[in-house]
């Protein structure tokens, strides 16, 4: 009697632990669901009654993509929280003349080498300028205004170049743009590590989109339910009082962004007006992006990173922007072999959209 009697108690413990385990399971696996449904609850919210952007033909030539007048008379010396901004260095290169695409590109003072490089390449095909703040050293302002004075191709606002004010230098190209670029098609933005296969991006503006250009148009490569980071050793951590929500919107990789000057502005305006948040991919591209109800187009395979294409010879139709890890020293190189004569590769699948979104 006393075996059985153990021997039915050591059963009912065996169920019980089996039971707390499935429970346990069902927990784990009611936690999990209610993550993925966050996610996605999260990223149809961001998206919900967003607007398509469309391309311009001679027949829907309406109106300007926006009216600078409309602007106040002292937005020009103000950014964001910033009441007495001012360009230290500035360019007119646009001069009021209609360009296709002009190149904006984000560097930080000490990036003369990487700099170089897109001057020495790409930038030879589509009009660039350079984008920074001020350094924390003298020797390197001499440097900068000494470059500029040999190539007349950079701009620099005068707040201090650092991680936490990207977003001063992300609205401070938009500003530069409405002020002195008003009349470019489209707008490219990009980082000083970024590769832009100019030709097919060339063909891409004129013969897929429109030598016109196009509205409502925000292309780049898209981050989805990104979880916000809190952990002290992140360098992207962010505290609840900076971003309390648990996931960031859906937002662009901000190392290559193709913008129509309409969004510009929209995103310029509401920029200028929400409070300062210090990631500019996710600040812009995404939470203003969705104030602003612009929906954000994919460039899929046509970004890459140099890991993708670093031993293929044929790809001067097979990307359109490549993140490169060492972009001073292989710049030149991928761009040698975008050039080769003897490329045939045929063009990527991709769509983005570029066939349905058409209005006549």
């Amino acid at each position: 009697m006393v075996k059985q009697s153990i021997g039915r108690r050591n059963a009912m413990i065996v169920r019980l632990y089996s039971l707390i385990l499935s429970l346990g399971s069902l927990s784990l696996i009611t936690f999990s669901l209610w993550s993925v449904w966050s996610k996605i609850a999260n990223v149809d919210e961001s998206h919900a009654g967003h607007v398509e952007y469309r391309i311009l033909t001679i027949e829907n030539v309406t109106s300007k993509p926006f009216e600078l007048h409309s602007l106040s008379d002292t937005d020009l010396h103000s950014l964001i929280d910033l009441p007495s901004f001012n360009f230290n260095i500035n360019q007119n290169v646009c001069d009021n003349n209609t360009k296709l695409v002009v190149a904006l590109v984000h560097t930080a003072p000490g990036h003369y080498a990487k700099r170089q490089a897109i001057r020495d390449t790409w930038a030879k095909m589509i009009p660039t300028l350079f984008f920074m703040g001020l350094p924390d050293s003298n020797v390197t302002q001499n440097n900068v205004i000494l470059e500029n004075q040999l190539y007349s191709d950079i701009v620099q606002g005068d707040f201090i170049d650092c991680y936490r004010n990207l977003t001063y230098k992300h609205v401070m190209v938009f500003k530069w743009t409405l002020y002195y670029c008003p009349c470019a098609r489209y707008l490219l933005k990009t980082d000083d590590d970024t590769l832009v296969n100019a030709p097919y991006l060339l063909e891409i503006l004129n013969h897929r989109l429109s030598p016109l250009g196009a509205r409502n148009l925000l292309m780049c490569q898209l981050i989805l339910s990104s979880m916000v980071k809190r952990s002290y050793r992140s360098k992207w951590r962010v505290s609840y009082s900076e971003y309390p929500n648990r996931w960031y919107p859906t937002y662009c990789r901000g190392w290559a962004i193709v913008y129509s000057p309409d969004v510009i502005y929209k995103l310029y305006t509401e920029a200028q007006v929400t409070p300062y948040f210090w990631i500019d991919d996710v600040h812009i591209t995404g939470t203003i992006a969705v104030k602003q109800n612009i929906t954000q187009t994919d460039l899929a395979e046509l970004a890459v990173d140099e890991s993708d294409v670093r031993d293929d010879k044929n790809i001067s139709r097979k990307f359109l922007f490549c993140l490169l890890s060492e972009a001073d020293q292989s710049m030149r190189k991928f761009w040698n072999i975008i050039l080769q004569p003897d490329d045939t590769v045929v063009s990527s699948s991709t769509n983005l959209g570029l066939d349905i979104n058409v209005d006549t």
